[in-house]
């Protein structure tokens, strides 16, 4: 139960009124007694001056069980209205009260007034499931009148002729009334060629957008805000199937979205000329908007994709005898990974898109798939063998039944959108059909007639000088070239011959031309295949321009020859020049950062999970720690180098950073090149099944220790100016290098150090020997009161100068203790006897012999 909501005093009449008003049309009744469920009333009023009386239902929903009845869409709605000529509509009046309710569920509709509680005895405004009762009723009632759908209380009835449309217009009459249903008459509307609905105008051409919405997207101002912006991008998003390359002409707008600035912040600094430009091409493409035709399910019908570098493009087609026909433009932007994609992904993207984007146009019906992307014909095909990527996108569109054709890009009306399909009302003007055609006719090479090379034979200077040559022996100094071969020369029918070729007139070389790259031969196949049927002067330097200069023949040519290769001097010591580079990731996804000394050879390997600019940078202040700085660095470009927290790095310590060329890694080759030996070395160990790290520190010790093949020397012996000594022996482990000058030194100082150490912290020799019992220190004290030693007894098991092991007595704890932690039990004063003092002497003298021998 809700609260009551008082009402204002100017509209309390009013809605007293209107409280009467539906207890005369026994809408509503009124209520004797308690009742389970109240709502509070609504008003709302209308343009005209009258109230409208709703309830505030959102308590009462909850109790209420939906059927859940699927309302239509214009998507589903439109493929029915094919071939339409006529349309009429019919508004339902008060729709919703035109539903009795059941009196078991009258009460959850009851409200409050200041008069009162009353109920509603109809269906009402409010209710969460009014709409879709309504449209499941009316639905039934018009499931046997063919032409005619019902979008909740608005009926739309068309015909392909006006017999047609009569007949099932009074054929939905007929049945509204058996039904008892009410029309508003003022809003009905039949039989017109035009016709608004569901938002959409809708005529005997296609369908397209009402008006005011292109008005109120065309005067829409420049945005000042996000919340503005993405306001903007919403409206122009509803008509987005009427907009070709709506992505492309609104990715510099979008540009500032994904600056992830607040809904609040001004973005006039961010808006420049590119997204002013982008704006009002925008606003110039909703002036052009044209109708889209309606769907039919038995036509033929093709889906032409294409990607661009920012966003896909899509178009729905289908060909009838009146030729081909739109029925719906498709886009979408690419996200940050997929713009990082080859083209041919890319490419691939856009038809799996397609497809999927016209599900409910395309699922279950065979269709043509057109792409300017020539590759993507044998990549969906069964033979081929695409990569992980492609080939999931390949399975996604198993259930579909479809035929990848190449058609080139100056074809795809997905290419050239925004171009190609100007479309107009006027029949006197080209159709956007015709045109499409008209520019691939002009453009495509085209075989060429005789009856051509005849024409323009007779009015080609350069073949006139040369009949006159041949007939009259004059030749001009310009046609020199003919003289040479004027003995193969003659006319047939006004075509001049070398042999058996054409000499092609001066207008249509480049046409024979074109017609010979077909198939983008290259120099000498384009060649050959002139030189065997036409002929004309300098015809081989025409064809190498020809062929160089075609783009698409470029494109695809092999490379440049790379330059010379320049060796990299030997630096004049050990750690001035070093490179590093990332090998990974590992299968563990590990990555292995690789130093390499260039004057020694000399690698260090430092195993990490992360690769931040901050973690290369710690692994290098404990390497540098060490090794020192060195004066210059060779690095890729990895965000991680290239970053200017490394720069910053390298600044502070005074070290030079180099990067090398982008995609050439030949450029830092001695550290590329010890990648590939360590990559080596860790399939080795994959393959026996032992651990990565224990594999690269064997690796590293034997490289490290083994003689470079350009130095002659092991990498450590140049870097420490000594020999790694590993498993492998060698003489120095027998033949000491004579040092006894540092030795000598080295036991004097020593000697000098231990007295002034034993003079100051009065260092004694230990009396204990084996045998005597000793009290052991607490080295973990629980309080501060607690005994400095353990009162345990302990057994001097062995003694070595400082160094004492004892025995505890009682539990037989064997304990490892510096003198240092050790006190003797000191025996108990009895009366001295001759046989104990025998015994005590001989045990003195025992202890004194043990304290010298030690």
């Amino acid at each position: 139960m809700q609260p009551y909501r008082r009402i204002p005093i100017p509209l309390e009449e009013k809605i007293n009124k209107k409280i009467e008003e539906l207890l005369d049309l026994d809408i509503i009744e009124e209520v004797h007694g308690p009742s389970p469920w109240v709502s509070p009333i609504v008003p709302i009023l209308k343009d005209n001056g009258e109230v409208r009386v709703c309830v505030d239902m959102r308590r009462a929903n909850s109790a209420i069980l939906r059927e859940n009845h699927p309302l239509p869409c214009m998507e589903n709605l439109l493929p029915k209205i094919k071939k339409a000529q006529y349309f009429s509509k019919l508004d339902i009046k008060n729709a919703f009260h035109q539903v009795e309710l059941h009196p078991d569920s009258r009460y959850l509709t009851t409200f409050i007034t200041s008069n009162g509680l009353y109920r509603y005895k109809r269906l009402m405004f409010g209710v969460t499931c009014a709409p879709e009762l309504f449209q499941k009723i009316l639905e039934k009632m018009l499931i046997r009148c063919e032409g005619a759908v019902n979008f909740i209380d608005d009926i739309l009835i068309w015909g392909s002729t006006e017999e047609e449309h009569d007949s099932r217009l009074t054929k939905v009459k007929d049945i509204l009334k058996e039904n008892n249903v009410l029309l508003n008459q003022d809003k009905c509307i039949y039989k017109v060629e035009k016709i608004n609905f569901l938002g959409h105008e809708l005529t005997s051409k296609g369908v397209k957008p009402l008006p005011k919405y292109i008005k109120s997207i065309s005067e829409f101002r420049v945005p000042k805000t996000i919340e503005e912006l993405q306001s903007f991008l919403g409206l122009v998003n509803y008509i987005n199937k009427w907009i070709p390359n709506l992505a492309l002409m609104t990715e510099p707008i979008k540009e500032i979205l994904r600056r992830k600035l607040g809904k609040k912040a001004n973005i006039e600094e961010y808006w420049t000329h590119k997204q002013n430009k982008a704006f009002t091409k925008l606003k110039e493409a909703l002036s052009g908007i044209q109708n889209l035709g309606y769907y039919d399910v038995n036509d033929k019908t093709q889906v032409i994709a294409d990607a661009s570098p920012v966003g896909l493009g899509a178009v729905l087609v289908q060909i009838d005898n009146n030729g081909p026909r739109i029925i719906a433009y498709g886009n979408r932007t690419l996200s940050q990974c997929e713009r990082k994609y080859s083209q041919t992904e890319k490419e691939a993207l856009a038809l799996v898109w397609a497809i999927e984007h016209f599900n409910t146009f395309l699922f279950g019906k065979e269709f043509d798939l057109i792409t300017d992307h020539k590759p993507l014909e044998f990549i969906f095909s069964p033979r081929s063998k695409p990569c992980a990527r492609v080939e999931r996108w390949v399975l996604r569109l198993q259930a579909y039944r479809y035929y990848v054709k190449y058609k080139p890009g100056r074809t795809n009306i997905a290419d050239p959108l925004s171009r190609l399909c100007q479309h107009s009302d006027h029949s006197n003007e080209i159709s956007p059909e015709d045109y499409i055609l008209q520019i691939v006719e002009l453009s495509r090479p085209r075989a060429i007639s005789m009856q051509e090379i005849i024409k323009e034979s007779e009015t080609d200077n350069e073949i006139t000088r040369v009949r006159n040559g041949i007939f009259n022996n004059q030749w001009d100094e310009s046609i020199k070239c003919y003289k040479t071969f004027s003995e193969e020369l003659c006319f047939y029918e006004n075509i001049l011959l070398r042999g058996n070729k054409i000499v092609i007139p001066q207008n249509l070389r480049k046409q024979v031309l074109h017609a010979a790259h077909e198939g983008h031969p290259g120099i000498v196949a384009m060649k050959g295949r002139l030189r065997s049927k036409v002929w004309w002067p300098r015809i081989d330097k025409d064809v190498e321009v020809m062929v160089k200069s075609c783009k698409s023949c470029t494109l695809v040519s092999l490379p440049n020859p790379p330059a010379p290769m320049k060796r990299r001097e030997l630096p004049y010591e050990p750690w001035i020049d070093i490179a590093i580079d990332l090998l990974g990731p590992l299968p563990n996804n590990d990555y292995i950062l690789v130093i390499i000394d260039y004057y020694s050879r000399y690698k260090e390997v430092k195993i990490t999970r992360t690769i931040t600019s901050s973690q290369i940078i710690k692994i290098l202040k404990e390497l540098f720690s060490r090794l020192g700085y060195p004066q210059s660095i060779t690095a890729d470009n990895g965000r991680q180098f290239v970053s200017e927290e490394f720069k910053t790095f390298c600044e502070d310590c005074n070290i030079k950073l180099f990067s090398t060329v982008p995609y050439w890694p030949q450029m830092n080759g001695e550290v590329e090149r010890q990648n590939r030996d360590i990559l080596k070395r860790l399939r080795i160990g994959a393959s026996e099944k032992r651990n990565m790290r224990e594999t690269l520190y064997e690796y590293l010790m034997m490289y490290n220790s083994t003689p470079h093949s350009v130095t002659g020397k092991s990498p450590s012996e140049l870097f420490f100016k000594r020999r790694n000594r590993d498993k492998i022996p060698m003489l120095q482990d027998i033949d000491k290098e004579d040092d006894s000058e540092v030795r000598d030194r080295d036991k004097l100082e020593k000697e000098k150090g231990k007295e002034y150490g034993d003079r100051k912290r009065r260092a004694e020799h230990p009396e204990l020997i084996e045998g005597d019992k000793v009290y052991v220190k607490e080295l973990d004290k629980t309080n501060k009161l607690a005994s400095t030693f353990n009162p345990t007894p302990h057994v001097v098991e062995k003694t070595t100068c400082g160094d004492v092991t004892v025995r505890n007595e009682e539990t037989g704890q064997i304990l490892r203790r510096n003198v240092i932690h050790l006190k003797r039990v000191e025996g108990e004063w009895k009366s001295i006897q001759d046989d104990n003092l025998n015994e005590d002497t001989t045990n003195i003298n025992k202890r004194n012999n043990l304290i010298e021998n030690h």
